[in-house]
């Protein structure tokens, strides 16, 4: 039986929640609803927010033959806004000599 959108991430979030208990920060317990799966097309994106201290904790699960393999990063992103930034466009060297010559020309100003 194929499970529907709202059940697979609901099974992700509770699986999550047995590898990433607590907020590294002040170690209160992650509750399942400050966990949001933010990408499922591939490996997994989980973004945990802590509801005491407020910081967040990025997460990239991805299922392996024997078990799965994640690491998290801590982040001020929310959840909406990891997708905003997943989704975009990589910053070019152009953009970066771009920034770069604007911050020039203020400079000598």
């Amino acid at each position: 039986m194929n499970k529907t959108p709202g059940q697979k991430n609901k099974s992700i979030i509770q699986n999550s929640l047995k590898l990433i208990k607590s907020c590294p920060i002040c170690a209160v317990k992650y509750e399942i609803e400050k966990v949001q799966v933010v990408d499922d097309k591939e490996d997994i994106l989980v973004h945990f927010g802590c509801k005491n201290c407020h910081s967040s904790l990025l997460a990239h699960i991805a299922e392996m033959p024997f078990g799965v393999v994640g690491s998290a990063i801590l982040t001020d992103l929310s959840a909406p806004e990891v997708m905003k930034f997943k989704n975009a466009n990589a910053v070019s060297v152009d953009d970066v000599l771009e920034v770069y010559e604007k911050l020039e020309i203020r400079d000598k100003n």
